[in-house]
């Protein structure tokens, strides 16, 4: 992932507005690869140009608000609704008066999507207009090093002008202390992936999660955060109260062994999770002896030392998400399904097989949720890969145009669902993504 962010700022002289918008009034362009999320049409002028005429203090100010969310905290499934998580995450919220592009920052904890979609219709009102659509992924690494660079030159004019505000360096000064803090880092994550800024979460959650991270796992914990957001504590309960039965699994479950692989499986420390994940799978199909076939509930249960009704029960879904936890160091885990459908059974079987082979038994909780983790996102493609492999499907399907019939009869073929072909055909240019994604 070679893209580059950069944020340019070159000072202008103004005369009127506050100390710090005098101080810090500048030109101000935001470019991911070569493309500006900043390039806006000048109504007034009738000119266009890649900055906008802002306060640089004021994006320094939002950042600074926003950090551990924006580092942390992945995109809601409908985050375009959630009022909150947009004023933390899309940079027109960085207010002052002026127009900020509507540019939204979306972290899956590894890697930063960053979208730029211009209004449908601008109000009469506003003298620029933004012209961009761009969406592309950064590392966070490059995130991390270009706002800090921002940041700095926003400190050092400040102490170069002697402007009097001590808030902002204050809170910089403090959010360094915490990213350089084991303990206090791991604070702000789970914060920031239950949707809450510093400090704001109920301190019994945090307690509560905090205390727990040797008995489940911390990753685990902040995973389980993201999905359920403000309702971590009831979740974290429900899967507490779960993790207690050692003896058998609780009404619901099913106790399964999952398989290992050899250690020789290396994955690649630069890849995209989708990518580790779709070599993984191959390394698993062809180990196992699968190749290029269907994966029958007979064989999947036989895999994991079941019966084939753990597919096929009727019994109530035991958890709001589906999970895997540990009972010992040996591969015995408790499946709990979120649906009873057998096909969405056996993909959150298969994704917590995937997690289990990647994490080596490093966590005893293995959730599977919907959120935009990088973690999630390599359950779901090993889930794809594993069940329903992309070469294997090109060749049953024999037609690059595929419509809805040959989609189902893939599906069933498989014995995945519909969803999942089409998905599968996405990710690998097979059909057109209509809507907006942060892809991967």
């Amino acid at each position: 992932m070679s893209v580059d962010l950069r944020i340019e700022f070159d000072w202008l002289e103004r005369e009127t507005g506050s100390v710090l918008d005098r101080a810090f009034a500048a030109s101000i362009g935001m470019a991911v690869g070569g493309e500006y999320l900043t390039r806006l049409e000048d109504l007034g002028a009738k000119t266009v140009r890649n900055q906008l005429l802002a306060s640089a203090w004021r994006l320094a100010a939002w950042f600074a608000a926003n950090w551990w969310r924006l580092r942390w905290e992945p995109a809601p499934s409908e985050w375009w609704k959630d009022a909150d998580w947009r004023m933390a995450h899309c940079m027109a919220a960085a207010g002052g008066g002026y127009v900020w592009p509507n540019a939204v920052f979306a972290s899956d904890g590894d890697s930063m999507a960053i979208a730029a979609k211009p209004r449908s219709k601008s109000p009469p009102f506003e003298p620029i207009r933004y012209i961009n659509n761009i969406q592309a992924r950064i590392t966070m690494a490059e995130f991390e090093q270009k706002v800090d660079a921002f940041m700095d030159g926003i400190l050092s004019r400040m102490q170069s002008l002697r402007v009097q505000d001590e808030s902002l360096a204050g809170l910089w000064a403090e959010i360094v202390r915490e990213r350089n803090d084991a303990e206090l880092s791991q604070q702000r994550k789970l914060e920031a992936m239950a949707g809450f800024d510093p400090d704001k979460a109920p301190s019994e959650l945090l307690e509560a999660l905090l205390n727990d991270r040797e008995n489940l796992g911390k990753c685990a914990l902040a995973e389980v955060a993201a999905e359920a957001r403000h309702a971590t504590a009831s979740a974290f309960e429900e899967i507490r109260e779960l993790s207690r039965s050692r003896a058998k699994p609780r009404t619901g479950g099913f106790r399964v062994h999952l398989p290992r692989l050899p250690e020789s499986a290396v994955l690649d420390d630069t890849a995209r999770p989708w990518q580790n994940a779709t070599r993984l799978a191959g390394i698993a199909r062809t180990a196992w002896g699968f190749g290029k076939e269907p994966i029958r509930n007979e064989a999947f249960a036989d895999l994991l030392k079941t019966q084939s009704a753990i597919f096929l029960s009727n019994s109530t879904p035991a958890a709001s998400m589906s999970l895997g936890i540990r009972t010992g160091i040996n591969g015995t885990i408790d499946i709990y399904f979120h649906r009873p459908s057998m096909t969405t059974r056996r993909f959150a079987a298969s994704r917590l097989l995937g997690d289990f082979l990647f994490l080596r038994n490093r966590e005893r909780l293995h959730p599977a949720t919907h959120a935009k983790t990088a973690r999630q996102k390599f359950q779901r493609a090993f889930a794809q890969e594993f069940l329903c492999p992309i070469d294997a499907l090109l060749e049953k399907m024999q037609t690059t145009q595929p419509d809805e019939d040959d989609i189902s009869e893939a599906a069933a073929y498989f014995e995945v669902s519909p969803l999942m072909v089409r998905t599968t055909l996405v990710n690998h240019g097979q059909l057109e993504r209509e809507a907006l994604t942060w892809g991967d």
